[in-house]
């Protein structure tokens, strides 16, 4: 089967992404933790461009997913400019990246990724990602499409995330005074392909 038809995300599209994310949280843990607002992890002020497939026998329902977004100061990025020896500004992160489960092996994630890679090239900035270590297929997804593991970091999710935040566990994040658990998430980070030289 052929990969599904991707195009721009738009405005519009965001509630279809909003139940993307909720299908792809239950059946395959991605992500581990469910924001309360769903609308809102596929949106943010960070998104440098952002990508839908969708299937035109259910109603152009949103069945993928990808953004790019701009790199962060954080523990990931300080791993990326090591390894690439280039500065935060020259790299971009493919997020949000997501298929639904029963589109999966029609080559729509790797269309969705290598949708995203050319536009990072297109930008001059050499795409980036993490991913949790328990994403066995995505990890073989990154190797064909040219992605490089460089190193990992452990997350602690209780302190990233919202309270309200549903986790795949089944339990939640609380209120920030009075939790009583800690969720630890390993975290693996990847570059991508370099920008092609566009030199003769």
């Amino acid at each position: 089967m052929a990969p599904f038809p991707i195009r721009p995300r738009t405005e519009a599209d965001l509630d279809g992404v909003a139940d993307l994310l909720l299908a792809s949280h239950h059946s395959h843990a991605y992500p581990v933790a469910l924001p309360p607002d769903l609308r809102a992890w596929g949106a943010g002020d960070d998104v440098v461009a952002g990508w839908v497939a969708t299937d035109p026998e259910a109603g152009d329902e949103v069945v993928g997913h990808a953004v790019l977004t701009d790199a962060h100061d954080d523990a990931a990025t300080d791993q990326w400019v090591a390894a690439t020896g280039l500065a935060r500004d020259e790299l971009v992160v493919v997020r949000r990246l997501l298929v639904h489960a029963r589109i999966q092996g029609t080559g729509t994630g790797r269309a969705l990724l290598a949708t995203a890679v050319d536009a990072a090239h297109a930008l001059g900035r050499r795409p980036v990602l993490d991913m949790a270590d328990n994403l066995a297929e995505a990890e073989v997804l990154y190797r064909k499409t040219g992605f490089e593991l460089v190193g990992a970091y452990d997350l602690d999710l209780t302190e990233h995330l919202p309270p309200g935040s549903d986790l795949a566990d089944g339990d939640a994040v609380g209120p920030e005074v009075g939790r009583t658990r800690t969720h630890h998430l390993h975290v693996l980070t990847w570059i991508g392909p370099q920008v092609p030289d566009r030199h003769p």
